[in-house]
């Protein structure tokens, strides 16, 4: 279970500051089809009470390590106050306060543990917002409220127009969470705003078949395949 910090200076409540992060390149993307959950050493899914197995939408982002010194600050300064806000203003000071690290290096092998040549001589963050399961009558399941999608001029995006690989921002809401005694800066993704369009990380996505093919016109959809000519 996870527990949101306490901290008496806000009456025991969690304080929530909205984002907006810079540009940056999407090595992960679930944001069509969330990511289900299963546990790290067994691969068993992970469910919740009432039996679904929980999933996430999720985005990760990538910068040039100088991006920590200019791009990045305004984030990094942010997590400073969320951290502040959540724990006290003397936390950094404790010695026994131990906060995860808020932006992940892709040179170490604790952040980086697969080994992925595209993180090499960057940092990432993780956005993440929860899948909300729905059952159908015929007992499919599948899960909403995956973020909003638009293009550079606010123009509606299809799904398969966001991919490992593009250039985007995010919007999304920080706060601090503790789980099994470790202390972490959450992010929440609420959007996602696309930039530009760049080589695809992976290559395990499939494009949208309705962006890859016109209308046919004049051709039956019942011709036996027997009769068409090679």
């Amino acid at each position: 279970m996870t527990i949101t910090a306490l901290y008496a200076g806000n009456g025991g409540k969690p304080i929530f500051n909205e984002f907006i992060t810079p540009i940056g390149l999407a090595v992960h993307s679930y944001y069509d089809r969330p990511q289900l959950q299963t546990n790290d050493k067994t691969n068993v899914p992970v469910m919740d009470e009432e039996g679904f197995q929980k999933a996430d939408f999720k985005v990760t982002l990538a910068w040039p390590k100088e991006a920590l010194n200019t791009l990045l600050i305004p984030l990094r300064t942010l997590a400073a106050t969320t951290r502040d806000q959540a724990w006290g203003p003397d936390c950094a000071n404790d010695s026994w306060f131990r906060l995860e690290t808020f932006i992940r290096d892709g040179n170490n092998p604790e952040h980086n543990t697969k080994r992925k040549e595209y993180l090499y001589d960057m940092v990432y963050l993780n956005f993440k917002t929860k899948g909300i399961p729905v059952r159908a009558g015929n007992g499919a399941v599948s899960y909403s409220g995956r973020p909003g999608l638009i293009g550079p001029n606010k123009e509606d995006l299809l799904p398969s127009d966001m991919y490992a690989g593009c250039k985007v921002r995010v919007s999304g809401i920080m706060f601090g969470t503790e789980y099994s005694g470790r202390r972490f800066i959450s992010m929440r993704l609420n959007n996602i705003q696309k930039a530009e369009d760049g080589e695809r990380i992976g290559g395990s996505g499939k494009p949208d078949p309705r962006a890859q093919f016109d209308a046919l016109e004049g051709i039956p959809g019942t011709r036996p395949l027997a009769n068409i000519v090679l």
